[in-house]
């Protein structure tokens, strides 16, 4: 398991960071709230720290990343991640 993923689990439990519904292991997914691929590009390298990460649900994962990174709804659903995370 990654360490920053025991990390979150352990400050936050197992619930997903979006909807709040709590998860068993195989479901909770590790989200990075600015995607990998734009840490590449503009840092040349990716930003796995805990405050780049949040725990999300599977179902959850999947329709954060229907959305375009650069558009309002992505920022918007970041935003409630943020908030429902433990510091």
């Amino acid at each position: 398991m990654h360490p920053v993923k025991q990390l979150l689990i352990e400050r936050n439990g197992m619930y997903c960071m979006l909807c709040g519904k709590k998860c068993e292991y195989h479901e909770i997914q590790m989200h990075h709230i600015r995607p990998k691929w734009v840490c590449k590009k503009e840092d040349g390298k990716i930003d796995n720290s805990y405050c780049n990460t949040s725990l999300v649900c599977s179902t959850c994962h999947c329709y954060i990343h229907s959305f375009n990174y650069y558009s309002k709804e992505y920022h918007y659903l970041m935003e409630q991640i943020i908030r429902n995370k433990n510091p």
